[in-house]
Protein backbone atom coordinates (compact mmCIF):
# COMPACT_ATOMS: atom_id res chain seq x y z
CA UNK A 1 0.00 0.00 0.00
CA UNK A 2 1.50 3.53 -0.73
CA UNK A 3 0.50 7.42 0.93
CA UNK A 4 1.20 10.36 0.50
CA UNK A 5 5.38 11.75 0.16
CA UNK A 6 6.44 13.76 3.05
CA UNK A 7 9.61 15.90 3.20
CA UNK A 8 13.33 14.91 3.56
CA UNK A 9 15.44 13.45 5.83
CA UNK A 10 15.33 16.67 8.27
CA UNK A 11 11.66 16.75 8.46
CA UNK A 12 10.82 16.27 12.38
CA UNK A 13 7.72 13.58 12.45
CA UNK A 14 4.98 13.66 15.07
CA UNK A 15 4.39 10.14 15.53
CA UNK A 16 5.57 6.61 14.37
CA UNK A 17 2.08 6.70 12.35
CA UNK A 18 3.80 9.92 10.26
CA UNK A 19 7.16 8.52 9.70
CA UNK A 20 5.19 5.12 7.93
CA UNK A 21 4.29 7.84 5.61
CA UNK A 22 7.58 8.83 4.10
CA UNK A 23 9.38 7.05 1.78
CA UNK A 24 11.73 4.95 3.82
CA UNK A 25 8.89 3.79 6.07
CA UNK A 26 6.47 3.34 2.86
CA UNK A 27 8.91 0.79 1.76
CA UNK A 28 9.30 -1.17 5.14
CA UNK A 29 5.91 -0.95 5.62
CA UNK A 30 5.73 -2.84 2.35
CA UNK A 31 7.66 -5.87 3.30
CA UNK A 32 5.85 -5.95 6.37
CA UNK A 33 2.62 -6.35 4.72
CA UNK A 34 4.24 -8.83 2.88
CA UNK A 35 5.80 -10.67 5.51
CA UNK A 36 2.46 -11.03 8.20
CA UNK A 37 -0.06 -11.12 5.59
CA UNK A 38 0.63 -14.73 5.57
CA UNK A 39 0.50 -15.10 9.51
CA UNK A 40 -2.77 -13.11 9.79
CA UNK A 41 -4.50 -14.76 7.25
CA UNK A 42 -4.75 -18.13 8.96
CA UNK A 43 -5.62 -16.24 12.28
CA UNK A 44 -9.21 -16.87 12.85
CA UNK A 45 -11.75 -15.38 15.87
CA UNK A 46 -13.74 -12.55 16.36
CA UNK A 47 -11.58 -9.95 18.14
CA UNK A 48 -8.20 -8.67 17.20
CA UNK A 49 -6.42 -5.72 19.64
CA UNK A 50 -3.81 -3.36 17.83
CA UNK A 51 -1.76 -1.35 20.86
CA UNK A 52 0.33 1.49 18.77
CA UNK A 53 0.55 2.45 15.27
CA UNK A 54 -3.40 2.80 15.29
CA UNK A 55 -3.42 4.66 12.01
CA UNK A 56 -1.41 1.73 10.68
CA UNK A 57 -3.90 -0.93 11.91
CA UNK A 58 -6.19 -0.70 8.85
CA UNK A 59 -3.93 -1.54 6.12
CA UNK A 60 -1.45 -3.93 8.65
CA UNK A 61 -4.95 -6.01 8.98
CA UNK A 62 -6.62 -6.15 5.98
CA UNK A 63 -6.00 -9.44 4.81
CA UNK A 64 -6.87 -10.66 8.40
CA UNK A 65 -9.70 -13.23 9.06
CA UNK A 66 -10.82 -11.81 12.37
CA UNK A 67 -14.19 -9.70 12.45
CA UNK A 68 -13.86 -6.97 14.63
CA UNK A 69 -10.66 -5.21 14.99
CA UNK A 70 -10.17 -2.70 17.24
CA UNK A 71 -7.05 -0.41 18.10
CA UNK A 72 -6.39 1.08 21.51
CA UNK A 73 -3.97 4.29 22.88
CA UNK A 74 -3.95 6.06 25.88
CA UNK A 75 -3.54 9.45 24.43
CA UNK A 76 -4.42 9.31 20.62
CA UNK A 77 -8.13 10.56 19.77
CA UNK A 78 -7.96 8.27 16.72
CA UNK A 79 -8.08 4.70 18.33
CA UNK A 80 -11.47 2.85 19.48
CA UNK A 81 -10.48 2.10 23.05
CA UNK A 82 -8.21 4.92 25.23
CA UNK A 83 -7.06 3.21 28.39
CA UNK A 84 -3.88 2.80 29.30
CA UNK A 85 -2.57 -0.48 28.04
CA UNK A 86 -0.87 -1.79 31.65
CA UNK A 87 -4.61 -1.80 32.34
CA UNK A 88 -6.55 -3.19 29.67
CA UNK A 89 -10.68 -2.99 29.98
CA UNK A 90 -11.17 -6.35 28.95
CA UNK A 91 -12.51 -9.37 29.87
CA UNK A 92 -10.10 -12.35 30.50
CA UNK A 93 -9.60 -15.14 27.52
CA UNK A 94 -11.97 -13.13 25.09
CA UNK A 95 -9.46 -11.52 22.11
CA UNK A 96 -8.22 -13.94 19.64
CA UNK A 97 -4.90 -11.33 18.52
CA UNK A 98 -3.22 -8.85 19.95
CA UNK A 99 -0.68 -6.49 18.27
CA UNK A 100 2.03 -4.47 19.76
CA UNK A 101 3.36 -2.21 17.23
CA UNK A 102 6.26 -0.41 17.98
CA UNK A 103 4.81 -0.06 21.77
CA UNK A 104 6.91 -2.34 23.85
CA UNK A 105 10.46 0.36 22.91
CA UNK A 106 7.94 3.52 23.93
CA UNK A 107 6.51 2.47 27.21
CA UNK A 108 7.50 2.67 30.80
CA UNK A 109 5.95 -0.75 31.88
CA UNK A 110 7.19 -3.51 28.96
CA UNK A 111 6.42 -6.38 31.65
CA UNK A 112 2.65 -5.09 32.80
CA UNK A 113 1.70 -4.78 28.89
CA UNK A 114 2.96 -8.39 28.05
CA UNK A 115 0.91 -9.70 31.08
CA UNK A 116 -2.35 -7.78 30.03
CA UNK A 117 -1.75 -9.32 26.53
CA UNK A 118 -1.35 -12.91 28.33
CA UNK A 119 -4.37 -12.52 30.38
CA UNK A 120 -6.84 -10.92 27.83
CA UNK A 121 -5.86 -13.66 25.08
CA UNK A 122 -7.78 -16.66 24.62
CA UNK A 123 -5.52 -19.95 25.19
CA UNK A 124 -3.92 -20.33 22.15
CA UNK A 125 -3.98 -16.93 20.99
CA UNK A 126 -1.34 -15.01 19.13
CA UNK A 127 0.19 -12.43 20.24
CA UNK A 128 2.37 -9.93 17.68
CA UNK A 129 5.39 -7.64 18.46
CA UNK A 130 6.89 -5.90 16.06
CA UNK A 131 9.73 -3.14 16.64
CA UNK A 132 13.09 -2.16 15.82
CA UNK A 133 15.54 -4.67 15.89
CA UNK A 134 18.80 -3.24 18.26
CA UNK A 135 20.75 -5.52 16.73
CA UNK A 136 20.57 -3.68 13.01
CA UNK A 137 22.00 -0.57 11.75
CA UNK A 138 18.79 0.25 12.66
CA UNK A 139 20.00 -0.11 15.89
CA UNK A 140 22.80 1.47 15.59
CA UNK A 141 21.32 5.05 14.71
CA UNK A 142 19.34 4.70 17.57
CA UNK A 143 21.81 4.07 19.50
CA UNK A 144 23.62 6.94 18.55
CA UNK A 145 20.71 9.10 18.18
CA UNK A 146 17.70 8.35 20.92
CA UNK A 147 19.40 11.29 22.23
CA UNK A 148 17.39 13.69 20.59
CA UNK A 149 14.15 11.87 20.97
CA UNK A 150 13.22 12.00 17.28
CA UNK A 151 10.79 9.73 15.38
CA UNK A 152 11.62 6.70 14.82
CA UNK A 153 14.61 6.44 16.86
CA UNK A 154 13.26 7.04 20.17
CA UNK A 155 12.32 4.89 23.29
CA UNK A 156 14.32 1.72 24.41
CA UNK A 157 14.88 -1.11 22.26
CA UNK A 158 14.47 -4.78 23.31
CA UNK A 159 16.55 -7.53 21.53
CA UNK A 160 14.76 -10.35 20.26
CA UNK A 161 16.52 -12.75 22.94
CA UNK A 162 15.59 -10.79 26.02
CA UNK A 163 11.76 -10.54 24.85
CA UNK A 164 11.68 -14.02 23.91
CA UNK A 165 12.37 -14.59 27.95
CA UNK A 166 10.21 -12.67 28.87
CA UNK A 167 7.41 -14.31 26.45
CA UNK A 168 8.49 -17.81 28.71
CA UNK A 169 8.08 -16.88 31.11
CA UNK A 170 4.81 -15.69 31.20
CA UNK A 171 3.77 -18.55 29.17
CA UNK A 172 3.86 -17.73 25.72
CA UNK A 173 5.58 -20.30 22.95
CA UNK A 174 7.17 -18.64 20.05
CA UNK A 175 5.49 -19.88 16.60
CA UNK A 176 8.06 -17.42 14.10
CA UNK A 177 10.40 -14.79 14.77
CA UNK A 178 11.15 -12.81 10.82
CA UNK A 179 13.37 -10.02 10.78
CA UNK A 180 11.89 -7.28 8.22
CA UNK A 181 13.39 -5.05 5.97
CA UNK A 182 17.14 -4.21 4.96
CA UNK A 183 17.08 -1.17 3.39
CA UNK A 184 19.84 1.61 5.51
CA UNK A 185 17.87 3.70 7.97
CA UNK A 186 18.28 7.21 5.20
CA UNK A 187 15.24 9.44 4.38
CA UNK A 188 16.53 10.67 1.68
CA UNK A 189 13.99 9.48 -1.81
CA UNK A 190 16.81 10.43 -4.25
CA UNK A 191 19.49 8.00 -2.42
CA UNK A 192 17.11 5.54 -1.32
CA UNK A 193 16.30 4.58 -4.92
CA UNK A 194 19.67 3.84 -5.59
CA UNK A 195 20.04 1.81 -3.13
CA UNK A 196 18.35 -1.40 -4.64
CA UNK A 197 21.73 -3.31 -4.89
CA UNK A 198 22.32 -2.88 -0.88
CA UNK A 199 19.59 -3.70 0.49
CA UNK A 200 19.63 -7.34 -1.62
CA UNK A 201 23.05 -8.12 -0.63
CA UNK A 202 22.09 -7.19 3.28
CA UNK A 203 19.06 -9.53 2.92
CA UNK A 204 21.54 -12.57 1.76
CA UNK A 205 25.05 -11.74 3.67
CA UNK A 206 23.23 -10.35 6.76
CA UNK A 207 20.20 -11.97 7.14
CA UNK A 208 19.80 -11.30 11.40
CA UNK A 209 20.38 -7.32 10.57
CA UNK A 210 16.72 -6.50 9.39
CA UNK A 211 15.44 -3.27 10.25
CA UNK A 212 12.34 -4.84 12.15
CA UNK A 213 11.74 -8.31 14.14
CA UNK A 214 8.42 -9.31 13.80
CA UNK A 215 7.77 -12.34 16.62
CA UNK A 216 4.46 -14.03 16.84
CA UNK A 217 4.07 -16.00 19.74
CA UNK A 218 0.93 -18.13 20.76
CA UNK A 219 -0.42 -18.14 24.31
CA UNK A 220 -0.04 -21.62 25.61
CA UNK A 221 -2.44 -23.09 28.86
CA UNK A 222 -1.10 -26.07 30.68
CA UNK A 223 -2.98 -28.67 32.09
CA UNK A 224 -2.26 -28.23 35.96
CA UNK A 225 -1.47 -32.04 37.04
CA UNK A 226 -1.01 -33.09 40.53
CA UNK A 227 2.88 -34.34 40.90
CA UNK A 228 2.96 -37.39 44.05
CA UNK A 229 5.96 -37.60 45.70
CA UNK A 230 7.59 -41.90 44.93
CA UNK A 231 8.60 -41.79 48.41
CA UNK A 232 4.81 -41.26 50.32
CA UNK A 233 3.04 -44.44 50.06
CA UNK A 234 -0.79 -44.17 49.34
CA UNK A 235 -2.95 -45.92 52.10
CA UNK A 236 -6.08 -46.55 51.00
CA UNK A 237 -7.68 -47.54 54.38
CA UNK A 238 -6.51 -46.46 58.07
CA UNK A 239 -3.92 -48.68 59.99
CA UNK A 240 -6.81 -50.01 62.55
CA UNK A 241 -9.32 -50.37 60.63
CA UNK A 242 -9.93 -54.11 60.31
CA UNK A 243 -10.39 -55.72 57.23
CA UNK A 244 -12.84 -58.25 55.44
CA UNK A 245 -11.69 -61.57 55.00
CA UNK A 246 -12.66 -63.89 52.50
CA UNK A 247 -12.08 -67.36 52.63
CA UNK A 248 -12.90 -70.69 50.47
CA UNK A 249 -14.80 -72.35 53.48
CA UNK A 250 -17.38 -69.15 53.54
CA UNK A 251 -20.58 -70.00 53.09
CA UNK A 252 -23.39 -67.65 51.22
CA UNK A 253 -27.13 -67.80 51.74
CA UNK A 254 -28.71 -69.87 48.99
Amino acid sequence: MRFDRQGPESKRFASIDDWYLAETGQHLFAELEARINPILSTTFGYYSLQIGCQGMAASLQQGCRIKHQFTLDELASGAKIRANPSMLPVASDSIDLVILMHHLSNTGEPHAVLREAFRVLIPEGKLVIIDFNPVSLWGLRHACQSWLDHVPFTGHLYTARRIDDWMRLLGFDQYRHIRVGYLPPIQRPSVIRHLGWLEKSMRTVSPLLGALNLMVYTKNIAPLTPVRHRWVARKILPGNMARPSVGRSMKYDR
